[in-house]
């Protein structure tokens, strides 16, 4: 079996590399014509990439996740929302789930993840028709016009895709990232192709830690007041019955139903509580988990 093995200096530590001393003809494209330039990652960029990368290797469960995409990883690439989904061989949705550090509507959220049918089908497959390269949709960009009314009415404005297939180019993962910078698109794909690997490779530690219903590991996603409250939703009681129990307004209940709800990635109430008890913050005896 013959190996062939290629190597070549990653471009964003090329950027920073110290020039040739040579004749002054090297990396020169033919005369009259200049080379495109490629992108790159400045020192300080490249220090963000390799704080965001060293931490992705401590996400083991979905608190973790949240932190992370919040902490380094926003400060390499910044948005408001990410939407992922891990896909078997048949193209069936084994996980969709979302992440955001500013509040969603739920009828926003519902319209971009709806299978089927939703704003992330028509970007997945417009990603796919793209050779499943980096797919970053600005103002600026020719693919973007299908899709600006739609990301204009739900105020999200410019969107990037990204994801990993096998080698069948069925199963993988898509990650949608909506709220990216719109000032520099081929900054953006540069960054999708460098950090979805670690994306994936982590998403894919959550989905199989969630199925294994292990206790999520680090400190709690969720606050004390919050459980307290989310437990109440459990049972059935609405935002004046808690507030009454709570000796708090219903106005600071609605607030913290709807940190609730951004912290889980959640839609509705009673998914939070599905999603809680799923990460062991309840049971579902209606009990707070100890």
């Amino acid at each position: 079996m013959r190996t062939t093995v290629y190597e070549r200096t990653p471009r964003w530590l090329e950027a920073a590399a110290p020039k040739s001393a040579g004749n002054g003809t090297e990396g020169v494209a033919a005369a009259g014509s200049r080379a495109p330039e490629l992108p790159s990652l400045n020192q300080i960029e490249q220090l963000r990439f390799l704080r965001a990368i060293a931490s992705a290797v401590e996400v083991r469960r979905r608190n973790q996740m949240f932190r992370w995409l919040e902490g380094e990883f926003q400060t390499v690439l910044p948005h408001r929302l990410m939407v992922c989904t891990l896909v078997d061989g048949e193209g069936h949705p084994l996980l969709i789930d979302r992440f955001s550090s500013s509040p969603i509507p739920n009828e926003v959220l519902q319209e971009i993840c709806a299978e089927g049918n939703g704003l992330i089908s028509d970007l997945g497959e417009t990603w796919l028709n793209n050779g499943a390269r980096p797919l970053v949709l600005v103002p600026s960009s020719d693919r973007y016009v299908p899709f600006s009314s739609e990301l204009t009415r739900l105020g999200l404005r410019a969107c990037a895709v990204h994801g990993v297939l096998d080698h069948n180019k069925a199963a993988g993962s898509q990650f949608y990232f909506f709220g990216v910078p719109t000032d520099r698109p081929t900054h953006v794909s540069y960054l999708l192709e460098l950090l979805i690997p670690y994306l994936h490779t982590a998403l894919i530690r959550v989905s199989a830690s969630d199925q294994e219903g292990n206790d999520p590991a680090g400190p709690a996603l969720l606050s004390e007041r919050e459980v307290s409250i989310l437990e109440l939703v459990q049972h059935g009681k609405n935002n004046v019955e808690i507030a009454a129990e709570l000796a708090i307004s219903p106005l600071t209940v609605k607030n913290h139903v709807q940190r609730i709800l951004r912290k889980l990635g959640a839609n509705n109430r009673a998914q939070a509580v599905g999603k809680a008890i799923a990460l062991r913050m309840l049971n579902s005896s209606n009990g707070r988990r100890r």
